[in-house]
């Protein structure tokens, strides 16, 4: 198996790591890819980016009032 922030998985794929990510698992190695796409622009000034943990992605909400979604332009 392959060993992933200290947690052993089998050969195959990982559908979803305890940090985000998909991954396959072979002899060969570890191949992996997060699951996120970070944002790069929105209202800075009046915004901040809180991480998801259960949705694995990144909330961008405003400062003020988290419980307010702000507007994302683009993510990467």
């Amino acid at each position: 198996g392959c060993m992933v922030n200290g947690k052993l998985y089998p050969f195959g794929p990982i559908e979803r790591t305890e940090d985000c990510h998909r991954c396959s698992c072979s002899e060969g190695g570890l191949e992996c890819c997060s699951l996120f796409r970070t944002p790069i622009s929105y209202d800075k000034k009046n915004c901040k980016v809180v991480f998801n943990k259960d949705r694995c992605d990144y909330d961008v909400v405003q400062k003020d009032d988290p419980s307010k979604e702000c507007f994302v332009y683009a993510r990467v």
